[in-house]
């Protein structure tokens, strides 16, 4: 997950490079809301990951069993 986060960070620091034109007290007060935004999309997937694994142990009797559940129930829609 923190490669994700650390991708995510990257892209968006350099979103608001693309600022130049605000002040460098706006940029950092920038830097600092998004730095925030991105810990906080971290606890919230943290979150729904650990509610999943919870589900799945209350549902499933193993990991195999859950496995083939996705298997038999999960069609991808491939657009080209």
């Amino acid at each position: 997950m923190m490669k994700k986060y650390e991708e995510g960070k990257r892209i968006l620091k350099k979103d608001a490079t693309g600022l130049s034109f605000v002040n460098r007290k706006l940029q950092k007060e920038i830097e600092r809301d998004i730095e925030e935004c991105l810990k906080k999309q971290q606890e919230e997937i943290d979150q729904v990951v650990e509610e999943l694994k919870i589900a799945v142990n209350i549902k499933f009797n193993s990991l195999s069993e859950f496995k083939i559940f996705i298997v038999k129930n999960v069609s991808l829609n491939i657009i080209s």
